[in-house]
């Protein structure tokens, strides 16, 4: 295989086209760019183009990468060829991109423009390791790699708005699980974060009293309900969400907006629940979860999403919250009064 060379290739082409996907990756950035009206949209048709195009980005950065695996580099006739058609590819991908409605949902947009985003800086990141003199060595493999990695994602890529936001919400239940799992963690330990990272008993910090534990209990319990209410959430959206009406889609997009709070809120609360700890503090973190999953499990009630075989779980999850914040409430303030 042959070594990175100083020697680089013709920089004209290279940086002109370094340039134009940096112009397009800023076009892409802008929350103010007009986009396509919904139209005569079709789904079907978009995806089918945005699949070529991945495809055709991945084709591209392979030809790229094979040209400047090794001397002679390609003659400037053929640099200018080259990468005018990559970037002919990257004019396709910047408007399949623009070729999709807001309407058709914002956590879509999103999650597509990230998708879009990841492959364009990928092949930059490949280009521009050509342009510093790298050709056939270690690292433009993995530059190549990676395109195509970003490329096959299209094919795991939610393709409306209810499979956007299924993705966040298993998102937020994984990083709730995280964090439920490392406060267990930290309560079999007596509550010193310190001894989560296996110091020396002499080295580690303050530990729970009988009193904290009493209040760190029911928000384990509050925690708890929230890692349930998310499971619940995806799972009622998995089956009964709809994207046909523009009203069902902006009611995912709520739903995804009032669920991204939760994991934030919960975080929070774990940090002041490590000693010493403040009640005030927890008890003010507590409400703060409360209520996110009080609105979330409100907001639910009157969606598309839910009915009357939803009613159960969605009454006993409103329950459950409500106790463990009563609990929350009354140890944090039986400690303020001592």
């Amino acid at each position: 295989m042959a070594e990175q060379s100083s020697e680089k290739p013709h920089g004209s082409p290279v940086t002109r086209f370094l340039q134009n996907i940096d112009l397009a990756r800023e076009q892409i950035r802008d929350e103010s760019a007009s986009r396509q009206e919904d139209g005569d949209f079709d789904a079907d048709r978009l995806w089918s183009r945005t699949e070529k195009v991945f495809k055709l980005i991945s084709h591209e950065a392979t030809k790229i990468s094979l040209a400047f695996c090794g001397s002679p580099f390609p003659s400037e006739k053929e640099s200018v060829s080259l990468f005018a058609s990559a970037e002919k590819a990257t004019l396709a991908l910047v408007s399949v991109y623009y070729s999709l409605p807001t309407s058709q949902g914002l956590r879509l947009n999103k999650s597509t423009k990230l998708a879009v985003l990841s492959i364009l800086d990928s092949l930059r990141e490949l280009v521009s390791g050509i342009e510093e003199g790298c050709r056939g060595n270690q690292q433009q493999l993995q530059h190549t790699g990676t395109v195509w990695q970003d490329a096959d994602i299209f094919s795991t890529m939610p393709k409306n708005n209810k499979e956007a936001v299924v993705d966040e919400l298993k998102t937020s239940s994984q990083l709730i699980a995280d964090a439920l799992e490392e406060l267990e963690e930290a309560i079999e330990g007596g509550g010193s974060p310190d001894g989560l990272f296996g110091s020396d008993e002499e080295e580690e910090g303050p530990k729970w009293t009988e009193s904290d534990k009493a209040v760190a209990k029911p928000c384990v319990g509050l925690i708890k309900t929230t890692k349930a209410l998310l499971k619940k959430t995806t799972e009622c959206v998995q089956s009964n969400g709809q994207t046909q009406q523009s009203s069902e889609i902006q009611e995912l997009d709520q739903l995804a907006d009032l669920s991204e709070r939760l994991s934030p809120a919960v975080d929070d609360l774990i940090l002041d629940l490590y000693p010493p700890m403040d009640r005030r503090k927890v008890q003010d973190k507590g409400k703060n979860v409360f209520e996110t999953q009080k609105t979330i499990l409100e907001f639910l009630r009157s969606t598309h999403m839910t009915g009357e075989n939803e009613q159960t779980w969605l009454e006993f999850l409103f329950k459950a919250n409500l106790h463990n914040y009563e609990k929350i409430f009354k140890f944090t303030n039986e400690e303020a009064k001592t």
